[in-house]
């Protein structure tokens, strides 16, 4: 074997051996995500942004005999606030207030508020599944994540899920779809890993 073939195979050998063994944290190709200080970062599930003590109600209507919906829905004053009553107790989603101001990684789903019919967007809501708000009924409130980026990011693929980074506000917002139960101040979306 000649000197030549030695010192590449050498390097090939060492740069593989340097590689299994480099710490992540400076080897700059052993991480190919966020290079900034992660440490401070929660990484949520959207179990954890219900309270755990929180027991949803049974769905009213799911119980109901049809002439007791019918008298619900005939448009009385009467009917209208006890309607107005059960969907308030139903809908009820109380949010995790120790959540308030943390960094966080949420897994999610995007859908648009403020869309350009292309791939900007700025104001979106996050969701834990595909199409909700758009295509189903929304979620409970404490279900729903409101984000602003404040410039317009370009998206390729509003159907795949991304990991939504940035600070998390226990605050409702309304927009033409659903009310959120949280609002979050985006640092920045990355495709979704399981890693």
């Amino acid at each position: 074997m000649n000197i030549r073939k030695m010192l590449v195979l050498s390097a090939l050998l060492g740069s593989v051996v340097f590689g299994a063994y480099a710490q992540p944290s400076w080897w700059p190709f052993g991480n190919t995500g966020n290079q900034e200080n992660n440490e401070d970062i929660v990484e949520l599930g959207w179990d954890d942004l219900i309270p755990d003590d929180f027991i949803q109600p049974e769905n009213p209507f799911a119980t109901m005999s049809q002439e007791a919906i019918d008298k619900l829905l005939d448009g009385s004053e009467a009917s209208k606030a006890e309607l107005a009553r059960l969907e308030e107790a139903f809908y009820f989603a109380p949010v995790v207030d120790d959540l308030d101001g943390k960094r966080v990684k949420i897994p999610a789903y995007i859908t648009p508020l403020d869309f350009d019919n292309q791939t900007r967007l700025s104001e979106f809501l996050l969701v834990p599944y595909l199409g909700a708000c758009m295509h189903s009924p929304p979620p409970p409130a404490n279900q729903i994540v409101h984000a602003n980026t404040g410039d317009a990011i370009e998206m390729e693929n509003l159907y795949d899920p991304i990991w939504a980074i940035g600070t998390l506000r226990t605050e409702a917002v309304e927009s033409n779809l659903a009310t959120s139960g949280y609002r979050i101040e985006v640092e920045k979306l990355v495709p979704y890993t399981t890693e």
